[in-house]
C-alpha cells in the first residue's frame, strides 16, 4: 500500500562514497533479552547448561564495513508502576476488546463485518451495565431496599444497615445510586493513566490524510483484493474505532442508574398515584437508552469524495451522541430527574418491599444483560460464519472456523459475570448475621453464575485430564519416529538417558507445533460448557419455580443452593488470590516485569470495545520506530538499515515497517527471532494481520525469520512471501550443539560436552553462536544492495493516448 510520498531514488543509483550500516536491536517482553541486548556482547556459553556451563569470550568478527548499533528500549512499557496491577480486577474489559480485533475477515463495507462490530460492542456495552448494575445491587437493593426494613433479617449493628433504616427508602435509594456513579467516575478518570503514558509521539500522519486512506482501503481502491488496515500510515494514532466510545459508555452506566431508580416509583404510581412524571422519566430513559445501543463508528465517519478529497460532513454527523458534552449532559439530567422522582413525593415503601422483596426493576436489569450478551455472541457468530464462508476453503484455514472471537467473549462475560456473583455474594455475607447467604436475595442471573461456576471447573477439569490421558496414551510425538540405535561400547545406562532425552526432545516438539491448537480447543470446551450449564441452570430454576413437576422442585432447589454455596466459597477464594496477586505486584519488581509479559499481549490493540481497556502500548511504540527508521536512512542516502528483533519486538518491527514509506525499504532488512507473528497474531487477528499484508513486505531487501521447532510462540511467518530470494523461513533444532554443521537432531553427550544441551525454546536466540553468520551475510547483503528499477510506466501514458475501451456486454453480444 502506498502509504507515503513517493521516493525520489527509487531507480537511481546510490551516490558515491562508502556505505553506511545501522543495526536496530528491538529486544522481546523478557527482563532477560532485554538486559542482553543493552549490555555490548562479551561471553558465550560453549558448554554446560542453565545450572553450570563453561563461557569464553564472543569473537565479534572485525572484517566489512563498520555498523551503528542502536537498541530500542522499549520492554519498560510493559513493566510501568505499581498501580497497574489494578487492572487485574479489570481483566473482562481487556479481553473483550481483544474479542473486536478477532474478526476472521475485513470485507468491503459489508453487513458481516458491520453486525460483527456491533455484536462486540452490544458485548462492551453489557459489561459498562454488568459493573454499574453490581455496586447499585450492592447500594440500593442490598442495603437500602431489602436490609432497609426493620422486618429484614439483617445485621442491627452493620452501619450500612442502620443507617439506610435512618432514611426515608426513596431519598436513601437516590442517595444510594451514588455509589456506582462514583465507581464509574473513577474506573472512567483511571483509564486516562495510559493517555498521559504512551501518547507523547510526534504523529507520523495528520487525521484528513489517515481518513483518505482508510477510505481508499475500505473500499479496496488501492489495488489489493484485501483490506490491509495495519499498512494505512497513522493507523495507530488515529483509532476511529474509539470515536465516541467514553460518551457511549458513559451515558450507558448514567442510564443504568437512572433506570434502577425510576423502576420502583413507577410501579409504586401505576398502582397508587398519578405515574405520570415516572412515566416520562422512564420513556426518556428508554429512548436515550435504545440511541447509546445503537451508536457506532458509522454515525462519526466523515465524508470523503470519489476522488479522495475530503467533503462536507454527511447529515448523519447531527447524530445526538456525536455531541459528547451533550450527551453526557443530557443523561446527567435523565439521572438526576429520576432521582428527584424517587426521592420527593412521599410514598409507602414497606408496601411495596411486600409485594416485591428485591428491588423492583433490579433482576430484569440483570436478565436483560444476559439477553443483550447472548444476542450479541449470536450476532457475532452469524457474522463470521458468513465471512469464513464466503472465502473459499478458508474455514479448515481459520482457529476455530473463524469463531475464535465469540468464544473469548463468552469467557469474558462468564469473567464479569464471577466478578459480578464473588461480590454480591461476599456483601450478602457481610450483611447478614452468621454469613447467611440465603437471607437476602440477589439477581437470578447471579445465582445462575454462582451455581454453574463449580460444574464448569469440575466438569472443565476431567474433561482435560480425558484428553492429556488420551494423548499421553496415544504418543503422537513419537509416532513415525525411532528412537536412535544405542551407541556401541557405550555405558547402558547412558544410552537410557540418551532414550530418555530423546523422548523429551520429541514431546517438546510436538507440543510447540501442537500447544496453541490445544489453547484455542480449551478455550472452546471452555465457552460451551459455560453457553450449556447457564442455560442447564435458567431451566432448572424455571423448573423449581412451576408447579407441575412439584416433586423434582424441591430436590432442584436443594441442589442448586449447594451449587451456590460451593461457587460462593470457591469465588471469594478466586477474590483472595486476586487480592495477594495485585500485593505481589504492587511490592515485587520481578512480579511486576512477569505481568509484562501478559500485558504485552493483551493490551497490544487500541481501544475499540471499551473505555475502560488499558490503552494500547503498541500507539507509543510503533510511530516511535517509523520516525527513527524515516529519520536514520533520510539523513544519508548511502545508508542501510539490519532491523533484529525478538519475539514481541518482531512485531513492533513489521507494524513498524508497514508505515514506512516504501521507496525507504529496499534498503532495510530484517531478522527475527521467535516471532509470534504467524503463530499467534495472524492465527487469532486474521482480519488484521492478512497473509497478503506479509506479502506487501516483499520490497524489503531481506527477511530471515528464525524459530526454534520447540518455540510454542514461534512459528513460520514470510513463507513464499518475496521473489528477491532474500526471504525464508530458517528452522532451529532444540537440544542439540548450536554450533554444529550441520545440526544433529539426535540428543549426544560428548567429553567437550558431558550433559545434554539444555531446551532453548523462546529464549537464548540471540546467545546462538549460529545467529552470528545469518547476521553478517544480511549485512553484506546491504552494503551491496542497488534500488529497485523504477515501476514500468504503461504504454498509453508515454504516448499521452488513453486506453481503449472494452466492449460492452450487448456490443459483445451483437458481434457474437
Amino acid at each position: 500500500m502506498d502509504n507515503g510520498t513517493p521516493g525520489a531514488h527509487v531507480g537511481e543509483p546510490p551516490p558515491p562514497g562508502p556505505v553506511e550500516l545501522v543495526e536496530l536491536v528491538i529486544p522481546g517482553t523478557g527482563v532477560v533479552d532485554r538486559e542482553e541486548v543493552l549490555r555490548p556482547p562479551g561471553v558465550r556459553q560453549v558448554s554446560g547448561d542453565d545450572s553450570a556451563g563453561w563461557y569464553r569470550p564472543a569473537e565479534e568478527g572485525t572484517d566489512g564495513p563498520r555498523t551503528l548499533r542502536e537498541v530500542y528500549d522499549w520492554p519498560r512499557l510493559l513493566i510501568g508502576g505499581a498501580g497497574r496491577a489494578a487492572w487485574l480486577f479489570l481483566l473482562p474489559f481487556l479481553v473483550i476488546n481483544l474479542v473486536t480485533w478477532m474478526q476472521p475477515r475485513l470485507p468491503e463495507r459489508s453487513w458481516q463485518g458491520s453486525l460483527y462490530s456491533f455484536g462486540a460492542r452490544l458485548l462492551g456495552l453489557s459489561l459498562t451495565v454488568m459493573l454499574v448494575g453490581v455496586f447499585g445491587q450492592a447500594a440500593m437493593d442490598q442495603v437500602v431496599w431489602q436490609c432497609g426494613a426493620e422486618t429484614a433479617d439483617c445485621v442491627s449493628g452493620n452501619f450500612a444497615v442502620t443507617a439506610a433504616r435512618k432514611l426515608d427508602t426513596g431519598a436513601g435509594l437516590a442517595l444510594a445510586s451514588l455509589a456506582p456513579l462514583i465507581v464509574g467516575t473513577l474506573m472512567a478518570f483511571s483509564a486516562r493513566d495510559a493517555k498521559r503514558e504512551y501518547r507523547p509521539v510526534l504523529r507520523t500522519a495528520s487525521c484528513e490524510t489517515y481518513e483518505q486512506a482508510e477510505e481508499r482501503d475500505r473500499h479496496r481502491r488501492n489495488g489489493h483484493s484485501t483490506r490491509r488496515p495495519l499498512e494505512v500510515r497513522g493507523f495507530w494514532e488515529h483509532n476511529t474505532r474509539a470515536k465516541g466510545l467514553t460518551t457511549r459508555h458513559l451515558c450507558a452506566g448514567l442510564l443504568t442508574v437512572a433506570m434502577l431508580l425510576i423502576v420502583p416509583p413507577l410501579q409504586y404510581d401505576l398502582r397508587e398515584g398519578d405515574a405520570t412524571p415516572a412515566l416520562t422519566v422512564f420513556v426518556l430513559t428508554l429512548v436515550m437508552a435504545l440511541l447509546v445501543v445503537i451508536d457506532g463508528p458509522y454515525f462519526r465517519a466523515t465524508y470523503v469524495q470519489r476522488d479522495g478529497t475530503m467533503g462536507s460532513p454527511r447529515r448523519r454527523l447531527r447524530w445526538p451522541l456525536r455531541y459528547a458534552k451533550s450527551a453526557v449532559g443530557a443523561c446527567s439530567l435523565v439521572t438526576i430527574a429520576a432521582m428527584l422522582c424517587c426521592a420527593v413525593p412521599s410514598r409507602d415503601w414497606d408496601a411495596a418491599r411486600e409485594r416485591s422483596t428485591m428491588l423492583p426493576g433490579m433482576g430484569a436489569e440483570a436478565n436483560c444483560v444476559v439477553i443483550a450478551q447472548g444476542v450479541g455472541l449470536v450476532l457475532m457468530v452469524i457474522a463470521c460464519l458468513a465471512m469464513v464462508r464466503g472465502e473459499t476453503g478458508s474455514a479448515s484455514r481459520t482457529t476455530l472456523y473463524g469463531l475464535l472471537g465469540p468464544v473469548v467473549g463468552v469467557l469474558a462475560c462468564f469473567t464479569g459475570w464471577l466478578y459480578t456473583a464473588a461480590f454480591s455474594l461476599w456483601l450478602q455475607g457481610w450483611l447478614t448475621p452468621d454469613g447467611d447467604p440465603y437471607a437476602t436475595l440477589i439477581p437470578r442471573a447471579v445465582q445462575v453464575v454462582a451455581a454453574a461456576f463449580p460444574l464448569v471447573v469440575l466438569i472443565g477439569v476431567a474433561v482435560g485430564a480425558i484428553a492429556a490421558a488420551c494423548t499421553a496414551l496415544r504418543h503422537p510425538w513419537r509416532r513415525g519416529l525411532t528412537p536412535p540405535d544405542p551407541e556401541p561400547r557405550t555405558d547402558p545406562d547412558d544410552n537410557l538417558d540418551n532414550e530418555r532425552q530423546w523422548r523429551r526432545l520429541r514431546f517438546a516438539e510436538h507440543a510447540g507445533v501442537r500447544a496453541l491448537i490445544w489453547y484455542d480447543r480449551g478455550l472452546a470446551t471452555l465457552a460451551v460448557l459455560v453457553v450449556v450449564l447457564t442455560c442447564a441452570m435458567y431451566g432448572a430454576y424455571w423448573v423449581g419455580d412451576g408447579s407441575w413437576l412439584a416433586g423434582v422442585r424441591d430436590v432442584m432447589v436443594d441442589v442448586l443452593q449447594q451449587l451456590t454455596t460451593l461457587g460462593a466459597v470457591i469465588l471469594v477464594g478466586l477474590v483472595a488470590v486476586a487480592v495477594f496477586a495485585v500485593r505481589a505486584i504492587v511490592l515485587r519488581p520481578e512480579m511486576r516485569r512477569n505481568a509484562g509479559l501478559a500485558w504485552a499481549f493483551g493490551a497490544f490493540w487500541p481501544r475499540a470495545a471499551h473505555p475502560f481497556t488499558p490503552a494500547a502500548w503498541a500507539v507509543r511504540t510503533v510511530p516511535e520506530l517509523v520516525h527513527r527508521i524515516e529519520h536514520l536512512l533520510d539523513e544519508s542516502d548511502r545508508r542501510r538499515m539490519l532491523i533484529q528483533a525478538h519475539s514481541m519486538g518482531s512485531v513492533i518491527a513489521v507494524a513498524a515497517l508497514w508505515q514506512v514509506r516504501p521507496d525507504l525499504r529496499w534498503r532495510i532488512a530484517l531478522l527475527t527471532t521467535g516471532s509470534p507473528v504467524g503463530v499467534v497474531f495472524q492465527r487469532h487477528y486474521p482480519g488484521y494481520a492478512p497473509a497478503d499484508s506479509i506479502h506487501a513486505l516483499d520490497t524489503l531487501h531481506a527477511w530471515i525469520n528464525i524459530h526454534r521447532t520447540t518455540d510454542v510462540l514461534a512459528g513460520p511467518v514470510v513463507g513464499g512471501a518475496g521473489e528477491n530470494g532474500g526471504f525464508e523461513d530458517v528452522e532451529w533444532k532444540d537440544g542439540a550443539d548450536p554450533t554444529a554443521e550441520p545440526v544433529t537432531a539426535d540428543p549426544g553427550r560428548t567429553t567437550g560436552q558431558p550433559v545434554f544441551w539444555p531446551l532453548e525454546r523462546h529464549l537464548g536466540y540471540r546467545r546462538a553462536p549460529r545467529l552470528r553468520p545469518i547476521r553478517r551475510r544480511l549485512l553484506d547483503g546491504l552494503a551491496e544492495a542497488q534500488p529497485p528499477p523504477p515501476p514500468a510506466v504503461p504504454p498509453s501514458r508515454v504516448s499521452g493516448g488513453h486506453r481503449p475501451r472494452l466492449p460492452s456486454r450487448s456490443e459483445r453480444r451483437l458481434r457474437g
